[in-house]
């Protein structure tokens, strides 16, 4: 034994050596690392030796058992062969020592304990040939790995190699280094990494377990790192989506013996959830004391009446006056107005009304919302009018929603009477009242210097502001424009923000953008300052500030005698896809994209210096395309989809496939994959990895691309490839990123594949109204989810919705006119529900709270009554008409400049088809205030065609077209006019 411990063993130290397996297969040569000097077998030799016995490799079958769901890990009990092994591994032979080396490496589920057990060996080549084993297992690498791979193992130590394993595909090798890995410093940075790569890169990842076979060893991974609820989710779906079984004691994942156990509770009541598990998810959650998640399962099962019960007798024991008996009275009249509890209904509004306000209140903002909501307009404007001089008494910044909400709640009276200024007075004190804010406003700022205190928008002037939104809101552009640019010209300054920034930042809540070029850089100026910049850009969609900066540069060179502010109206126009006299001449649009795409001029001096680079991109595409150039914008794309744009190559394979091109549209959707899923054995640089890697943005497109597939495989016949496919969307729809997820279904409806959208999304809105880690907020997803199911089944759209806007209450995301309009959309898909199923109670309710929200709403009075009378229910659309119209002549009565709403009320008495001769002088009184408006023309028109004054009808019909020869439905029109005159 001496000699060969001594000896033999610097042989192989010093050597190389060549080994025979048992079928005489001569193997490559490999060096021995041992000891501290590092030495390396040849992966090589690893991988053929592991040919002749993959068959013995690593079982991926699973085995049921209780606590893992049926997810098979390594044996701790040494079989008899790995015993018999392990004693090889001191044999006289060099060679039986090898193979017992090879062997126990390759036979991991058989004898990972006997070589623990042999790395604590006395004679020290054994120790160290378990050692060495037991390191190839924490580095992932086994006897399959591809040599290049092995190679990378071997040479760095840090966990981050594993993440290469994963883009490899070699899922089993990386779960062996996690189990491996117990124990030892580094194991919760490996499971943080592993968790983090896998919620990254997951399209990735299951796509290649699913081409490759690998999406057991996958899911075993999953169980082995998850650490959140979002991978515990995606934990169950893997397996029922793999047909692996599970019981209540496997619900949780591995992992979850290491998490806090609070993190263990929301997730098993999660699970239940999402499961559709409903009544055990309350049950465990109650016994767990976890109040919220309670609410979210007795809310996701429509029990209201348990949740206002509750809520109501909690928040009659709060502190008085407090932010959380402010939330309990909250959340009980969410619960009692949905389970029709009157009493509770009424004790909560009563408490909530009669609470002080202070500036400071955080609650407050909650209490207005929650009742404006719920039908307590003239309640919540109560509270806000409160607010806003509370603010005003304490020196600091207002909101003025409070006229915002009456402006949107109808209520337009109350609104100029809360800001102080009279309807009836603005023709004859609007100047005043613009120099008293004015004045008040540099006397505010002086102050606050003075006292070194952060400089507010003074009351005056925010209330200003805020009555040039109402004047718009009622049609009196001219005074509401006064405003805008008397304020804009001045030199008022709050802090370092120019009062012209506060009336833009103002008319982007208006239907008035268009303001915004005219005012961001005034006549004689040639300049565009920054946060004026911004906000222009704010304003626009698909555009960011380089390419903005870039359009308006090379705008310069095309017109340098232009002035700054013609120049930046005219790009404006151009963004928002108008086309200015400057551009009425198509070739101009050629020489603007010759421009951005030009290298900087060189041999001359250019008349503008350029201080962007120019680079297309997709906004650029977009922008032509916008504005009809489709040949520009496919130069665009054709350019960037060459430089390896994954955006670009997706727009193009997409368009393609709606054009039937269908061998292209595939190479572009593959062309995506392999981008996005590039490793480093690649033909892509390093950087060009990490960028994919780390960028979320790309997969979504590759998940999309994947539609595109499925689609196409649909329209060419293949079934098995499309049943693949199909295989992988349901695969992909487990991820644990609720972003990914919801980006995936957005598209599954936008191409009309509604069946497998409405299974997605049947998982997603119970996962996003437990919360979710990531900034997937329920109302997003509900807002999509209803857009599928609306037409189908208007009550289940509602339920959710009605969720989401419930969920609200508590944030700052959402506009003050939200409170008013989101709920009328519940409503009114409510009340489509109740008309289609004949339920004249439900019809009634859901009629009378959308008077209480807006006595005003159009869309009811124009599509919901004439449906009423359809199921028989004319009594109660007479009455809702006759609501609407006395409502609606009162208004316009008292705002007669109003051309939208006046030529909206003609249009409602269009549709139901009563009073004829006073909605045909309403549609004249619109026509007479905005005569270039072909929709208002064809109200009208309609009008007098059904007062049998068919003549008239088809001529203003035709000069509608004429204005406006792309909308189908004048073309219509004429037809039906013209076929009443034969």
């Amino acid at each position: 034994m001496a000699g060969k411990n001594g000896c033999q063993s610097l042989m192989y130290r010093t050597r190389t050596c060549s080994l025979h397996d048992a079928d005489g297969a001569e193997l490559s040569r490999f060096e021995w690392e041992f000891g501290d000097r590092r030495r390396r077998w040849s992966a090589g030799c690893i991988y053929l030796l592991s040919l002749a016995l993959v068959g013995c490799l690593f079982p991926s079958a699973l085995q049921a058992g209780p606590r893992d769901g049926g997810i098979s890990t390594a044996a701790e009990t040494p079989s008899p062969a790995a015993a018999s092994s392990a004693e090889q591994l001191s044999a006289d032979d060099y060679s039986r020592r090898q193979q017992a080396t090879m062997q126990m490496w390759r036979l991991r589920e058989t004898s990972r304990q006997a070589v623990q057990d042999a790395a604590r060996h006395p004679d020290p080549e054994v120790a160290e040939r378990a050692s060495w084993i037991l390191r190839q297992w924490r580095r992932g690498s086994l006897p399959e790995t591809p040599p290049e791979l092995a190679r990378l193992l071997q040479q760095n130590d840090d966990p981050s190699v594993l993440e290469e394993l994963l883009e490899m595909g070699q899922f089993s090798a990386v779960v062996v280094a996690v189990e491996e890995s117990a124990g030892t410093a580094q194991r919760t940075l490996l499971h943080q990494r592993l968790a983090a790569a896998l919620t990254r890169r997951f399209p990735v990842y299951v796509r290649r377990a699913d081409q490759e076979g690998g999406l057991i060893d996958l899911l075993r991974l999953v169980d082995l790192v998850a650490d959140s609820k979002e991978m515990a989710v995606c934990r169950i779906q893997l397996m029922q989506e793999l047909g692996v079984e599970f019981d209540d004691d496997s619900l949780l994942p591995r992992a979850a013996e290491d998490w806090t156990e609070l993190l263990r509770q929301e997730t098993e009541v999660v699970v239940l959830g999402v499961l559709g598990r409903l009544p055990e998810a309350s049950e465990r959650a109650r016994a767990y004391g976890n109040h919220a998640l309670l609410r979210v399962c007795q809310m996701l099962q429509g029990d209201w009446q348990s949740i206002a019960r509750e809520t109501s007798v909690a928040a009659g024991l709060a502190a008085p006056d407090s932010a959380e008996r402010s939330r309990l009275w909250c959340q009980a009249l969410v619960a009692a107005d949905r389970a029709g509890d009157d009493a509770i209904e009424k004790m909560a509004v009563d408490d909530l009304v009669s609470m002080p306000v202070t500036a400071g209140d955080v609650s407050v903002d909650m209490r207005w919302k929650c009742l404006a909501s719920h039908g307590f307009v003239d309640e919540a404007l109560a509270i806000l009018k409160q607010m806003e001089d509370a603010y005003d008494d304490v020196k600091r910044s207002r909101s003025d929603s409070a006229s915002i909400v009456a402006i949107a709640a109808s209520r337009t009276d109350l609104a100029f009477e809360m800001l102080g200024y009279p309807y009836e007075d603005v023709d004859s004190e609007l100047m005043t009242w613009i120099a008293e804010a004015i004045e008040e406003q540099k006397q505010d700022t002086l102050e606050a210097k003075t006292v070194g205190t952060i400089p507010r928008v003074a009351p005056k002037l925010n209330r200003l502001l805020s009555l040039m939104r109402c004047l718009l809101s009622v049609g009196r552009e001219q005074p509401a424009w006064t405003i805008a640019r008397e304020l804009s010209d001045s030199d008022v300054v709050v802090g370092s923000q120019r009062a012209r920034d506060s009336v833009l930042i103002t008319l982007l809540t208006t239907n008035r953008q268009e303001w915004l070029a005219r005012l961001a850089v005034r006549p004689g100026e040639s300049s565009l300052p920054t946060e004026t910049e911004r906000l222009l850009i704010v304003s626009l969609s698909e555009m960011d500030a380089k390419t903005w900066e870039m359009m308006l540069e090379s705008l310069s060179e095309l017109m340098p005698t232009v002035a700054m502010d013609r120049r930046v109206s005219i790009l404006f126009d151009l963004c928002r896809g108008e086309i200015p006299v400057e551009f009425e001449e198509a070739s101009r649009f050629r020489t603007f994209y010759e421009s951005l795409a030009s290298p900087p001029p060189s041999g001359r001096r250019a008349l503008v210096r350029r201080t962007v680079p120019r680079r297309l991109n997709l906004q650029v595409a977009s922008f032509f395309s916008r504005l009809g150039q489709v040949e520009i914008a496919s130069e665009v794309l054709a350019t960037l989809a060459a430089q390896g744009d994954i955006g670009a190559t997706f727009s193009m394979a997409e368009r393609e496939l709606d054009f039937g091109r269908g061998e292209s549209a595939a190479s572009g959707f593959e062309r995506i994959w392999n981008m996005v899923s590039a490793t480093s054995s690649s033909t892509h640089s390093s950087t060009a990895i990490r960028y994919l890697r780390q960028n979320p943005v790309q997969l979504n497109y590759a998940v999309k691309a994947t539609v595109g597939q499925w689609n196409l495989a649909r329209r060419q016949g293949d079934s098995q490839l499309a049943e693949q496919l199909e295989r992988q969307i349901r695969l992909l729809l487990c991820s644990p990123s609720t972003e990914l997820r919801s980006v995936l279904l957005e598209y599954l409806g936008e191409r009309g594949e509604r069946s497998i959208a409405l299974e997605g999304y049947r998982t997603l809105l119970p996962m996003t109204a437990f919360g979710s880690a990531g900034t997937t907020e329920l109302y997003d997803v509900a807002r999509h989810y209803a857009a599928i199911v609306r037409e189908s089944d208007p009550i289940e759209a509602a339920r959710w919705f009605d969720l989401a806007v419930g969920g609200t209450l508590e944030t700052t995301y959402f506009r003050a006119v939200a409170y008013i309009s989101l709920p009328v959309y519940v409503r009114r898909w409510l009340l489509e529900g109740a008309i289609e199923n004949g339920d004249a109670e439900q019809v009634q309710r859901h009629l009378d709270r959308i008077e209480r929200l807006d006595p005003l709403d159009i869309d009811v009075a124009e599509r919901l009554i004439p449906k009423m009378r359809e199921k028989g229910m004319d009594a109660i659309a007479d009455a809702a008409f006759n609501r609407v119209w006395a409502s609606g002549r009162a208004y316009v009565a008292d705002y007669p400049f109003d051309a939208t709403k006046t030529n909206n009320l003609a249009w409602v008495a269009a549709m139901n088809k009563r009073e004829l001769e006073g909605a045909a002088a309403l549609a004249e009184q619109a026509v007479y205030f905005e005569p270039d408006s072909a929709i208002y023309r064809d109200t009208l028109a309609e009008i007098l065609f059904l007062s049998d004054r068919v003549p008239e009808a088809l001529q203003i019909e035709t000069g509608c077209l004429l204005d406006d020869p792309g909308q189908w439905h004048l073309h219509e029109q004429i037809e039906k006019y013209s076929e009443a005159m034969r």
